[in-house]
């Protein structure tokens, strides 16, 4: 199995490139994260938060979730993280042991 030229994990890095390559998208993103950290950075601090800000944040996660980019990405993450328990279940077959669960135990 190939594993990054499957058809999940191929759409994945198309996804990711096209995102990194849109600027809109790539603004939209960034304000985003920094509303997001000031208004829990402010909530820490005081907890005083406005129904204005949270209504600017909310109009700027929409605008987000109408982005076709962001959205076409978000698609390809999450066809791409349900094609990975398909490759462990074939992983462990081909070891003859559980791989996932070994993969996931970590430590000593």
């Amino acid at each position: 199995m190939k594993l990054r030229a499957s058809s999940p994990v191929a759409a994945f890095w198309q996804a990711q490139a096209r995102l990194e390559a849109d600027e809109e998208a790539q603004r939209l993103l960034a304000e985003l994260q920094q509303r997001q950290q000031a208004l829990m950075l402010k909530q820490r601090n005081d907890g005083s938060i406005t129904q204005e800000e949270i209504d600017a944040l909310r109009r700027l996660q929409r605008e987000a979730q109408s982005n076709p980019v962001i959205m076409a990405y978000v698609q390809a993450q999450q066809q791409a993280q349900a094609f990975l328990p398909a490759v462990s279940m074939e992983i462990s077959q081909l070891l003859g042991f559980d791989f996932g669960g070994l993969a996931g135990a970590g430590g000593c």
